[in-house]
């Protein structure tokens, strides 16, 4: 189990320190709309909502893997709860932003 816990750790910091790096606007953008984006879309997409998007993904998470861990050596289940109200956290956060996103796109092209 100690194995389990220290790689639920490692990707939690790993995913931490991405997610840091994202909101940061560091680094490779890790997002659907810019992997999927062609040269022309990349060249004016605004890439700030979308490293806003993925850094706060990425931490959330960070956080949700830390809690797996936390349950893992503990066998709390408030740590399992609570990683399990982060991960609709995430989904709703996820959809949410992305049609924000999409919408205030569409906003600024009329």
């Amino acid at each position: 189990m100690i194995a389990v816990e220290i790689i639920m750790y490692v990707a939690a910091a790993l995913c931490i320190t991405l997610g840091i790096l994202q909101v940061k606007e560091k680094g490779p953008l890790i997002n659907n709309a810019w992997i999927y984006a062609n040269k022309e879309e990349r060249r004016t997409m605004d890439k700030k909502p979308y490293y806003r998007q993925s850094g706060i993904v990425f931490l959330l998470i960070g956080i949700q893997l830390i809690m797996d861990g936390l349950f893992c050596g503990t066998k709390n289940y408030i740590f399992l709860i609570v990683e399990y109200v982060l991960l609709v956290l995430v989904v709703v956060y996820a959809v949410v932003s992305a049609i924000r996103i999409d919408k205030k796109k569409k906003n600024n092209i009329k």
